[in-house]
């Protein structure tokens, strides 16, 4: 594992593994410790607090409500929802988790209402005869998935981390990767819905209505964003029981934009993952195959697994030392060490479960599809089943390494999709701007690199028009507001062009606020969505005015002032990377000068110009 005087400058992901691989080769479990509550409320006072797994918001505001409920099945849901139509307030759903970086979880002021799908997570009900799963609001992706595996079915697609709650997932367009069948999105998977929406006092101010494929305002619930009403149940299509083996293939750069289209077609679920520093590319070639196969394979990434609080709260240290000294060598240099150990462990997957002993690795779908980990207790094996200890944590307690009760890991997560049809000409010009300074990328390649996974083209409202290519990507975010981050222009230079060049749509639970300015436009059909939400909720009650800024139908969701463009709060569009015509958006000249200067290893002047 090196000497300590090494492990400094190494990034923290890598630090992360070594810890993380001990502890599980050992099979030595400290208590776990679950993440606060993001709802919590004062005894006696009207007022609640909520919050997401990071602990902050992406516009850095804090979100209240008067009153919060925690339904345990479809009449308490109702209720909930029935009380704040007659008190005429504000009402939005908000999962047992909170994966979501935006507002789309507040109803906006002081005296709104929100309503936790916590406990709302009991039924799992299992049609063989029509291959269909219908689950309460609440139930967690592993545990669906457990239970299919258990009746030998399967959903095919699911999301990377299997510690979310399925209305939750769908609302916010949640996805694998693929482009065969229904796609990657979990989404096009739903076949039928029902859902809590308002109603005049003489109809008890709530009701429930169901939703099946018969029906084109299924089209618009499936991706609701949470302002349609409250979801109450979800019913997936399944699919028999099957394997996938997968196998990973590092390369050389120099041909990726040619192989997208093609790696797509022959891959069912296949990814890739990109390290502009280093002009390598790694293949995750991964294919159904029979059940019969051989393998008991696992997929464990590591960033997933549990940490100990110390080596959550070392590796954030070390991460912020290697920002403040800005040594692009000590950045460079671990990334390569990275991806040359990732090769060696498996990237995160294992053969029988607990160890790695070579590709390809081949297990059940529910196993190999997304991975858990630091969300489940080890004494019980369930999920979020281990106590909130608040302050008592202790150094050798396992938690999330992005649990808020330390100073551990915090990052911004871009993830913006493109039109496939556009691929090779953003690759083109990503290797451009990577060409003025590899070394620059480094920072964002230490975090993994960006990771791209495939879009089916859907007919679901706010959805992708055409097969896209998914951006993904994360990099270091300070907790103090406006601290420049060494490097930061390369990833505010990629998101812009994905964005305005190419017409890029961002991930609804994840990016920076200025991503969703004027993103639902270029969505499939914004405006017959508007009508069912104004069908569903014509007063608005779930509705706030993020996402009323968000769909277009109120004012911008950019927040301008000193800095903005340093948290993502804004767009600050640079002379030199601007044709004639274009409108400079700065705020102020301070703040110009602020994010053009600090910690910039490469000029903004010498960045190519980009025909947005």
């Amino acid at each position: 594992m090196g000497e300590p005087s090494t492990m400094k400058t190494i990034s923290w992901i890598l630090v992360l593994q070594c810890a993380l691989i001990v502890t599980t080769l050992q099979h030595e479990y400290c208590s776990a410790a679950c993440p606060p509550p993001p709802v919590q409320c004062a005894a006696k006072a009207r007022s609640c607090y909520l919050t997401n797994y990071r602990g902050e918001w992406e516009d850095q505001n804090p979100c209240k409500a008067a009153t919060a409920f925690f339904p345990k099945n479809e009449s308490e849901l109702i209720h909930a929802v029935a009380y704040a139509v007659k008190e005429e307030k504000k009402i939005k759903v908000i999962t047992g988790g909170a994966h979501s970086l935006n507002r789309f979880a507040c109803p906006g002021g002081n005296s709104g209402v929100v309503i936790s799908t916590r406990d709302y997570n009991s039924r799992i009900e299992i049609d063989v005869k029509s291959m269909t799963v219908t689950v309460d609001a609440g139930v967690g992706l592993r545990k669906l998935l457990d239970t299919l595996a258990a009746k030998e079915l399967a959903l095919p697609q699911s999301t990377e981390w299997d510690g979310l709650s399925l209305a939750g997932v769908i609302s916010t367009a949640a996805h694998g990767s693929g482009l065969t069948g229904k796609g990657g999105g979990i989404h096009d998977h739903v076949v039928g819905m029902s859902i809590v929406v308002p109603v005049p006092a003489e109809q008890g101010y709530a009701k429930l209505i169901h939703l099946t494929e018969k029906d084109e305002e299924i089209k618009a619930a499936r991706v609701s964003l949470g302002v349609l009403g409250a979801i109450s149940q979800v019913t997936f299509a399944v699919e028999k029981m099957f394997k996938r083996s997968i196998s990973l293939k590092l390369k050389a750069d120099s041909d990726l934009e040619s192989k997208f289209v093609k790696f797509a077609e022959s891959h069912e679920f296949g990814e890739i993952r990109w390290y502009p520093s280093l002009s390598r590319v790694l293949y995750f070639i991964q294919d159904r195959v029979s059940v019969d196969a051989k393998g008991k394979g696992k997929r464990s990434e590591i960033p997933f697994r549990p940490a100990t609080v110390q080596s959550v709260v070392q590796n954030r240290v070390t991460e912020e030392l290697n920002n403040a000294k800005i040594n692009a060598s000590n950045f460079c240099k671990s990334v390569k060490t990275q991806v040359e150990q990732g090769m060696k462990t498996g990237n995160g997957y294992l053969n029988d479960g607990v160890s790695f002993k070579g590709f390809p690795v081949v297990g059940y779908n529910h196993l190999m599809q997304s991975s858990s980990g630091c969300q489940i207790d080890p004494r019980s094996g369930e999920q979020d089943t281990c106590p909130w200890k608040g302050k008592d944590l202790k150094s050798n307690d396992t938690i999330c390494s992005w649990d808020t009760q330390v100073k551990g890991s915090f990052f911004y997560h871009t993830s913006i999709a493109i039109p496939m049809s556009r691929i090779v000409e953003a690759i083109k010009d990503l290797k451009q701007l990577r060409d003025i300074n590899p070394t620059a990328f480094c920072t964002m390649d230490s975090s993994l690199g960006i990771q791209f996974r495939y879009f089916k083209k859907s007919a679901d409202y706010l959805s992708h028009k055409e097969d896209s290519v998914v951006f993904e990507f994360m990099y270091m975010h300070y907790r103090e507001i406006g601290k420049p981050r060494w490097n930061g222009h390369v990833m505010d230079e990629i998101e812009q062009m994905l964005l305005q060049k190419y017409g890029g749509v961002p991930h609804w639970g994840k990016n920076r606020v200025y991503t969703f300015d004027g993103a639902a436009k270029r969505t499939v059909n914004l405006g017959k969505f508007l009508k069912v939400k104004e069908l569903f909720d014509p007063k608005g009650y779930f509705s706030s005015e993020w996402s009323d800024g968000v769909l277009g139908v109120g004012k911008a969701v950019e927040i301008w002032g000193d800095g903005c463009a340093l948290d993502g709060l804004c767009v600050l569009q640079r002379r030199s990377s601007l044709r004639s015509g274009q409108r400079i958006r700065v705020p102020s000249r301070e703040s110009l000068e602020e994010c053009s200067c600090l910690h910039r290893s490469v000029m903004l002047t010498k960045f190519p110009v980009m025909n947005f």
